[in-house]
């Protein structure tokens, strides 16, 4: 099973949910205006792709293309 993970993830100090850091803008926070970082660590979001590959696999891709 191949693991991959994203960085860039942030906690909100005003929603309390985390949104992706890595994009021009904070997003739209449900709880007003832009998410706000405050102290937050940097997280990493770790998942595996398995059925990544196996759709690869299906079209006669090479595993990993979609990633």
């Amino acid at each position: 099973m191949a693991i991959f993970g994203q960085a860039n993830w942030r906690y909100c100090t005003k929603c309390f949910g985390l949104w992706f850091n890595g994009n021009p803008t904070n997003g739209v926070c449900p709880a007003g205006g832009a998410h706000s970082a405050g102290t937050s660590s940097n997280y990493l979001l770790a998942g595996d792709n398995t059925s990544l590959q196996a759709a690869d696999e299906e079209n006669g891709e090479e595993a990993g293309g979609n990633s």
